[in-house]
């Protein structure tokens, strides 16, 4: 588990989302859609959405650029499968090369679930799929990339935007022609290093304005994703890169949000 991070009693987290991603199953729809069994007494509820792109994080430069697009020549697009249960809080999200563990916030449970009772609930779902991986289709998932995001919903301020929330940004001009703008969205993109100061992966901070569903108030939609290898295809590798990425996941947005907002939140 990582080391002591910066705590809140009141964190504006609606969304959690911990991922594995890793090299494309050989099965069909029908065989994935059998997983389902070894969930439904708790995620009773089945949806089809589309499937994900894979994303990998890279550095340096590619020997040769290859199109982000995937051809699978007649055949039909393969669903993401959602598993959810019925309070509509926490749900599974499977596709032949995804698996991701969801917490959501609801009228039924307003309060942040705990990283250490999502990491639980990540790994023996996670451990699941494998066992049934491994039994029904003789294989095993050979993880690639993890991911883990956060997404909060942030009051705006009474005054001022994005620089009353964000530390990372400021609203010094060249000149006195504009002023504080009707609105505005930035994305950053850090590199994550390990103990050898080599890179393994990347976080990025998105912060955009929202309406928030519950009052209709404007809002900010301010979104954290650690994505990148593990340090071993296996559990202990997987559960190592989480872990890493919540770290910096948490780290990294105390850093980039002002200390006047984690009055707000509580920050002990």
């Amino acid at each position: 588990m990582p080391r002591t991070l910066p705590e809140f009693e009141k964190p504006p987290v609606v969304e959690v989302a911990l991922s594995v991603q890793f090299d494309r199953l050989d099965t069909n729809t029908a065989q994935l859609g059998l997983v389902w069994t070894q969930f439904r007494e708790r995620f009773g509820n089945v949806q089809e959405k589309p499937e994900l792109e894979p994303v990998i994080e890279r550095f340096g430069l590619p020997k040769k650029l290859v199109p982000g697009v995937r051809f699978e020549v007649g055949a039909a697009p393969a669903p993401r499968l959602w598993f959810l249960n019925d309070e509509g809080n926490e749900l599974v999200q499977l596709q032949r090369d995804r698996f991701i563990r969801n917490w959501r916030k609801t009228g039924g449970e307003p309060n942040y679930r705990r990283y250490e009772n999502l990491r639980e609930a990540f790994l023996n779902d996670w451990d699941t799929f494998v066992a049934f991986v491994n039994e029904e289709m003789k294989s095993a998932p050979v993880p690639n990339q993890i991911e883990v995001t956060y997404v909060n919903i942030v009051e705006m301020p009474p005054s001022g935007g994005l620089d009353k929330i964000l530390a990372c940004i400021g609203t010094t001009y060249s000149d006195d022609y504009l002023n504080e703008p009707e609105s505005s969205e930035v994305v950053f993109r850090y590199v994550l290093k390990g103990k050898d100061d080599k890179p393994w992966g990347r976080l990025q901070i998105a912060a955009a304005p929202v309406i928030r569903a519950s009052d209709h108030q404007p809002a900010v939609r301010l979104s954290l994703t650690a994505r990148g290898s593990p340090p071993s295809p296996d559990r202990d590798g997987v559960m190592q890169a989480v872990d890493a990425g919540h770290e910096a996941v948490v780290r990294g947005f105390t850093s980039a949000t002002r200390p006047e907002m984690h009055t707000v939140w509580g920050r002990k």
